[in-house]
């Protein structure tokens, strides 16, 4: 059974070590698909995880994206699905930063930056499908 590599919680934030496997004849590239079909789907629920612990203390919401951005930034993807997943860790590094900015103690301080929100959670699920969809053909 495939395990999917969507990101089930839009506006939740994404440290994944890529292990190269040591492959007998398998491409540089081979083997990062390897690692990125084994290992990715693992770290989203992880991060989607860790981030749903916000939810009940939002003032923690900086902290955990900024790790999750740092885990994304640290996976080297296949070439084929290279562009997706630096769109994918944009839109995450996005959301960590306008969450750096809201004020999380007063939410109705951050009216003006909800159409911004809005925005970064419709990137999240357009790139979070388009990096599932890699996975489900490829993984």
């Amino acid at each position: 059974m495939r395990r999917s590599l969507s990101v089930r919680t839009v506006g939740l934030p994404l440290t994944l070590t890529t292990v190269l496997l040591a492959g007998c004849g398998a491409s540089e590239d081979e083997q990062r698909q390897e690692a990125f079909c084994e290992e990715v789907p693992t770290l989203l629920e992880d991060i989607t995880a860790e981030l749903q612990t916000a939810t009940g203390d939002p003032t923690q919401a900086p902290g955990l994206l900024d790790d999750a951005v740092s885990r994304l930034e640290a996976v080297e993807p296949p070439s084929e699905v290279a562009d997706e997943w630096q769109a994918l860790v944009d839109a995450w590094a996005g959301m960590r930063d306008l969450v750096s900015e809201a004020d999380l103690t007063d939410p109705s301080a951050n009216t003006d930056l909800a159409a911004d929100a809005q925005q970064l959670q419709g990137d999240l699920v357009s790139t979070g499908e388009a990096v599932d969809e890699y996975g489900q053909n490829n993984c």
